[in-house]
């Protein structure tokens, strides 16, 4: 039975989600996006927004069409001249927002939203001449379902560059699609070895140990595959799976930041701007709106202070200087008996019950690759510390 619940977890992560076909649509428009894929693989990018736009024809409520085409479109933005990149980059988020309308747990969307929102992300492995064709000619046959053949492509790229992790990890990702678990969990540890940095190697073995039955295993991956990057809403999907199993699962935070700082350039002063919802608010009538104007006065007062005296203030000190003060705010509005919290964001903040563990939301539920020297300190000086703030909070981003 523990098998069984785990595997319709890791499938369908939370029953209030849509269901798998909002996602994917008829067998016909997956057929039509995987052949979009392969094109994709292939260089042939006209091609395979065709085959999206396709698939999206013959499903128009599934969400999958309109996140592949997201995702290949928001991939050619680096390489893009500046007017035709704002423009993909346009059209991806709108792509990528309809796909989640329809499914709110399509991954594809997810990653192009995080992407979009914090560009700095760690740079891909650059493999070696050979291993790169081998492996490009491997993913072609891989979307075609030639399975046997992209494994020989995929072990070719192994040979020639032995640190390709991702050879491993789409050569195991063979076996999985034929369900053959075993290998396949052998080619995804293989791959987190050679790159214990891929979020996407632990994301497809904690995939692997669910299929197992193995919930220990599936926890153990899933805790390190936030660990490595803990904005991949994928990530925590699959340590979502393992609360659910428990009985407690994780709420989704859903920042949305309702103020923000910026340093005007020529006078070096610090400028705030509040959200719409904001406009004509009084402090004293709307503690929402004290809590937002707190923590970006605090930010404005730290940025300036640092560039008073020379200091450069990190991204993570300047958002957690925000949130340190907002929350002590948040303390004294409730003690004077002003009008209580309405956003479930602030309320869940609010409800931490330490500044460690305000840090920790910080890090975990707010990540950027601006934080890295920050998060990377933080779970040496704590290498439990993911696994303990969700199960105190039950909560993710």
């Amino acid at each position: 039975m523990l098998r069984q619940l785990i595997l319709a977890l890791v499938l369908g992560i939370c029953a209030a989600q849509p269901a798998r076909a909002d996602l994917f649509g008829s067998s016909e428009s997956q057929k039509l996006v995987s052949e979009g894929h392969a094109l994709q693989a292939a260089g042939k990018y006209k091609e395979a927004l065709d085959k999206f736009e396709a698939a999206r024809n013959l499903s128009p409520d599934a969400a999958s069409p309109l996140s592949a085409a997201a995702y290949l479109l928001q991939t050619l933005v680096p390489g893009l001249p500046e007017d035709a990149a704002a423009k993909a980059r346009q059209q991806a988020e709108g792509l990528a927002r309809a796909a989640l309308k329809l499914a709110t747990n399509d991954p594809l969307a997810a990653e192009v939203l995080r992407m979009q929102a914090d560009p700095a992300g760690v740079p891909d492995y650059k493999p070696s001449e050979a291993a790169a064709k081998a492996y490009a000619e491997g993913e072609v046959l891989f979307h075609k379902g030639e399975y046997d053949a992209a494994r020989a492509k995929y072990r070719e790229a192994q040979l020639a560059d032995p640190r390709f992790a991702s050879a491993f990890l789409m050569e195991g990702d063979t076996y999985f699609m034929e369900k053959n678990w075993a290998a396949a969990e052998m080619l995804f540890h293989k791959a987190t070895q050679v790159d214990p940095q891929s979020a996407q190697a632990w994301r497809f073995l904690a995939d692997t140990q669910a299929r197992l039955g193995n919930r220990a295993g599936l926890e153990q991956a899933a805790l390190q595959a936030v660990a490595v990057q803990p904005s991949q809403i994928p990530s925590w999907e699959r340590l979502a799976a393992v609360a659910k199993i428990d009985g407690k699962p994780l709420t989704r935070l859903q920042l949305v930041r309702l103020a923000s700082v910026s340093l005007d350039p020529k006078t070096g002063k610090a400028v705030v701007t509040l959200a719409e919802q904001f406009k004509g608010a009084k402090v004293e009538d709307n503690s929402d709106y004290a809590v937002w104007l707190a923590y970006a006065l605090a930010q404005a007062n730290a940025m300036t202070t640092a560039a008073k005296e020379g200091r450069t203030l990190s991204p993570f000190a300047q958002e957690l200087a925000g949130w340190n003060i907002a929350m002590k705010v948040a303390a004294e509005l409730a003690e004077k008996g002003a009008p209580p919290l309405s956003s479930p964001v602030l309320l869940a903040l609010r409800g931490l019950k330490s500044a460690d563990d305000l840090e920790a939301a910080v890090l975990l539920l707010m990540y950027r690759e601006a934080y890295r020297p920050e998060l990377e300190a933080w779970k040496k000086a704590h290498p439990d510390g993911i696994r303990k703030f969700v199960a105190a909070y039950q909560l993710m981003p």
